[in-house]
């Protein structure tokens, strides 16, 4: 590897943060990110979706004020960690062209690049992933001292969300499958990490205990929702995409191809194979009768970045090309989409656009902030809607004395089910915030009068690209109505 490309890797690694810095400080939030910030006004040891890491990590964040750019700051942070950590990581233990491939190869890349500028609990996931993988890595090959801390930042990853489980069984299986490791077996420090990540993850535990179990029950239910072949195929060249066709090799075709040969590999690399073939084993096979979305695998990525680095960086002279492709075709999605979503030139619109998440809830901080204004004696009414998204918005923009909510009718528990009881709403009048121009009418048996206030539209550049309708609606009637 050159000096001028050691220059343009801090070139890159400097502007995407520059980059992402604009971006998280012009755009508003999008809904889940707006809902996650109700994690951090109602902090909790559990929540209905995920562990508690993310309403903490954006509580952190907004200590000293709330905004879109607070908000997502943490993720940015982050990831900058992570490229350090694994410049430094990849230097230290193989070379500096696994340093460099490792830091510009997590960074210069669509799919981290997104848990950069969209904060959800991908976040702190990938974050406390990738360092227990890098710290047990210490463990086993350095010295038994990283035991503690590797068991500190796995605890972290699971807590942040359970899907870090796979790549901690990874982990875990290392000594048990490679001989020579088995010694460790017999160290109590190695005992030591798993407690301390059991510790950590116990608050988790105690919350579902005290919920009816309410995480296990939504998300059994959730991730076994039924998928089909389109689902499937979706599914994966929506990675391979994202993810970058060269990362995309390494972590989900290389680990079988390794395997095969494991006595033949150093047993460094062997780790790493096991890390990333646990979780991609699982989500492969799942993905066949499971609809998944596609930030889903991810766990699969945070071992394969490893592989991808430290397969690069043996013969830089050999394999240059490719990662000089994979950063080339990653830049150009990142450019692509941030130049869309401020300047939309591709010819497509509606959910195709994916930049129009960062536009179809603008009327919260102007037409309908402007309607309450004109019509003040509508600011003393609690807000509903049919989805936790609206509300969500609704109570980050506009932040009404009286939070919104919603009832959960014919819809999966929230957040908001565990903050509010239905029976305190019953007889109260409410407005009623709703995609589309159409009441549902799931919603109307519930209350005894419903009244079209108005009719507003989000736009971008001057088309619309959303319709709400604004209700107010009279005497709620209680879910224990029609139960």
């Amino acid at each position: 590897m050159n000096k001028n490309f050691k220059i343009l890797f801090y070139v890159i690694s400097i502007a995407l943060i520059i980059l992402r810095l604009l971006f998280i400080g012009n755009t508003l939030l999008i809904d889940d990110e707006a809902y996650y910030a109700m994690y951090a006004r109602h902090l909790s040891w559990g929540y209905i979706d995920h562990g508690p890491v993310i309403g903490y990590l954006i509580y952190l964040f907004t200590i000293f004020g709330e905004n879109s750019f607070t908000v997502r700051l943490s993720a940015l942070v982050l990831l900058i960690i992570l490229t350090v950590v694994l410049y430094n990581f990849g230097k230290q233990h193989f070379n500096k062209n696994t340093g460099i491939i490792m830091s510009l190869g997590i960074s210069a890349n669509m799919l981290f690049h997104t848990n950069s500028v969209v904060v959800t609990p991908d976040v702190p996931l990938a974050f406390f992933t990738i360092m227990a993988i890098i710290y047990y890595y210490k463990a086993y090959f350095i010295h038994g001292k990283y035991f503690y801390i590797g068991g500190l930042f796995l605890g972290l990853a699971i807590l942040s969300k359970v899907s870090a489980l796979f790549p901690a069984i990874g982990i875990i299986l290392f000594p048990f499958i490679n001989s020579t490791k088995r010694y460790i077996l017999f160290d109590l420090r190695f005992y030591g990490s798993l407690l301390i990540a059991l510790i950590l993850f116990m608050p988790f535990i105690i919350w579902n205990l005290q919920n009816d179990l309410a995480f296990v029950r939504y998300q059994g239910a959730h991730i076994t929702e039924g998928g089909s072949w389109s689902d499937f195929t979706g599914l994966w060249a929506g990675l391979f995409v994202t993810a970058g066709p060269i990362l995309f090799y390494y972590s989900v075709v290389k680990p079988f191809l390794l395997i095969k040969n494991m006595k033949s590999i150093k047993i460094e690399i062997q780790y790493f194979v096991i890390v990333t073939i646990v979780p991609l084993c699982y989500f492969l096979s799942h993905s066949f009768f499971s609809r998944m979305e596609v930030n889903w695998p991810a766990p699969i990525f945070s071992g394969g970045l490893f592989l991808f680095g430290i397969c690069l960086g043996k013969d830089w002279p050999l394999f240059g090309k490719r990662f000089a492709f994979q950063i080339a075709f990653s830049l150009f999605l990142i450019l692509l989409v941030t130049i869309q979503t401020f300047f939309p030139l591709l010819p497509v619109k509606g959910k195709i656009d994916v930049t129009n998440r960062y536009h179809i809830y603008n009327i919260m901080n102007n037409q309908l902030e402007d309607y309450l204004n004109n019509n003040p004696e509508l600011k003393n009414k609690r807000f509903l809607a049919e989805n936790y998204q609206i509300p969500s918005m609704i109570n980050f923009y506009l932040n009404p004395d009286l939070e919104a909510t919603t009832l959960s009718i014919n819809y999966h528990s929230t957040l908001y089910s565990f903050l509010y009881n239905d029976n305190n709403f019953i007889g109260e009048n409410f407005l009623f915030l709703k995609r589309g121009k159409k009441f549902p009418d799931n919603y109307k048996p519930y209350f005894e009068n419903i009244h079209l206030l108005e009719t507003l539209y989000s736009k971008r550049d001057g088309k619309d690209i959303a319709t709400y309708s604004l209700w107010h609606v009279m005497n709620y009637k209680g879910k224990g109505f029609y139960e």
